[in-house]
């Protein structure tokens, strides 16, 4: 398959190894998000040291290290093994001194902290070398890592010997929901988003997905067969980052299953509150678990909600988790189209308001919207007027002016109709001081004739199908 999105961060990183002084990128993000697969991109064409640490308590690193090293100075020669990082790192400086011609090495330690886990003083030597040596040659650095943790305190951290050395830094985040869209090109719109709500724009994810087969076919052979790519993913990163798999599990499964407050999922699980709110704040960190904060009611913290922030665990706590008596019977397609097949659309309704937030953010961005939409976010509280709970999918905010744009997102096959369209105008007045310059009516089944005819005399109501929400 073809290298998919990541320009912005392609650019960041070709902009500084344009420089022709000493650069030093901080690369991190959560497992399968395509760090790797970004680096292998950059470094197409360049002169390049690549080596990707790995999970080990001896000095297998070292040794690899070393080789790669070496090989990459002496192709031809035997290659030892440096007697310590130090080492190591002299003799790439001895070996760029010799340099004939003014090239530019691109050193990358891929998986940065399964190297310096067991070896603490590696960001010592890292920093004396930097600041003696590398920091006077035409040289980029770029560390990288899936411990997010880990990267922030002990890299970028004030703490850290390399503190404010990097000169760049990208936090590698998930695709958009468009960028997902080129990984099944010629799916429908509505599997496309579909697409996007089990996998959360997570690169390796995405690429799961075999193109010559149904959008059906590919959910059940991934997610709901044993063999799956998904059957057991949940709990292979849960071992990865944590030693108290269970815990965690149980806190995921918690979230997933609809507790959103720590009384409810400290209830649910059967931990105390301080052990729960300690795993949930590990689990944020991974970016597995966020806080969900109302737009304009952010310090109403009883408004707060944690949710799965992760398509991949949402989907999976949401109905492989039930069904896991049936896939492992070999059951697993008939439970797929009787357990969850009916209830994708539901599924998919906040995500498609995530979707639908987005695209308004982007179409502010392009210069195609009449305000320039600074913030976006789902509205969330207690509508006074009525004296009852109410909630608002889309709220994009000039907080210049003063300007607002709302909407309402209905990811079914139904149509659009005045109850819902009185119910969305209504709703304006809830977003005050805001003036609400625009409503939009996102709608998967599309709008009734009746609302047609509303948009047709009204200059601020607008509906948007999935088919625009797509067009690029």
């Amino acid at each position: 398959m073809s290298f998919i999105g990541r320009t912005h961060e392609l650019d960041a990183l070709n902009r500084m190894y344009n420089h022709t002084d000493f650069q030093m990128m901080i690369l991190y993000g959560r497992r399968r998000i395509g760090k790797t697969t970004l680096l292998n991109e950059f470094a197409k064409g360049k002169d390049t040291i690549f080596y990707t640490g790995i999970e080990s308590k001896d000095d297998e690193n070292l040794r690899e290290f070393s080789q790669e090293v070496f090989h990459h100075y002496s192709p031809d020669a035997s290659a030892p093994s440096f007697r310590s990082y130090g080492n190591l790192f002299t003799y790439i400086t001895s070996e760029e001194k010799k340099r004939t011609q003014n090239g530019r090495l691109l050193l990358i330690i891929d998986e940065y902290p399964y190297i310096a886990i067991n070896h603490p003083e590696l960001a010592s030597v890292l920093q004396r070398e930097i600041d003696h040596e590398w920091k006077n040659m035409n040289m980029m650095l770029v560390l990288c890592g899936s411990s997010i943790t880990f990267m922030d305190e002990e890299v970028l951290g004030e703490k850290s010997p390399l503190f404010g050395r990097r000169t760049g830094q990208i936090d590698l985040l998930p695709l958009d929901y468009l960028t997902s869209a080129r990984f099944v090109p010629d799916y429908t719109p509505e599997e496309k988003a579909i697409v996007y709500g089990v996998t959360g724009g997570i690169p390796k994810y995405l690429s799961m997905f075999d193109t010559s087969l149904s959008l059906d076919e590919n959910i059940t052979n991934e997610f709901f067969s044993t063999s799956g790519y998904f059957y057991e993913e949940p709990k292979n990163l849960l071992q990865q980052e944590f030693r108290d798999v269970s815990l965690y599990f149980a806190i995921v499964n918690a979230v997933g299953g609809g507790c959103t407050h720590v009384n409810e999922i400290s209830e649910k699980t059967g931990f105390d509150t301080a052990k729960t709110s300690q795993a949930l704040r590990k689990l944020e960190a991974v970016r597995i678990i966020r806080k969900d904060i109302p737009i304009l009611n952010e310090k109403n913290k009883k408004l707060t909600q944690y949710v799965l922030n992760d398509g991949m665990f949402r989907f999976w706590f949401r109905f492989v988790s039930r069904g896991i008596g049936a896939i492992e019977r070999f059951a697993g397609e008939k439970y797929y189209q009787t357990m969850v097949r009916p209830f994708i659309h539901e599924y998919m309704g906040p995500i498609f308001e995530e979707i639908c937030q987005e695209y308004v953010f982007r179409e502010s961005l392009s210069g195609a919207s009449d305000i320039f939409i600074t913030k976006v976010g789902k509205w969330r509280g207690t509508d006074s007027e009525k004296k009852c709970p109410a909630d608002i999918d889309v709220v994009g905010l000039d907080e210049a002016e003063k300007f607002a744009v709302i909407g309402e997102c209905k990811f079914k096959n139904s149509s659009f109709g005045k109850e819902e369209y009185d119910t969305l105008l209504n709703r304006g007045r809830l977003v005050q001081p805001y003036d609400v310059r625009q409503y939009l009516i996102f709608s998967l089944g599309g709008i009734t004739d009746w609302v047609e005819d509303e948009i047709s005399t009204s200059a601020n109501v607008r509906y948007i199908s999935i088919q625009d929400i797509y067009t690029e």
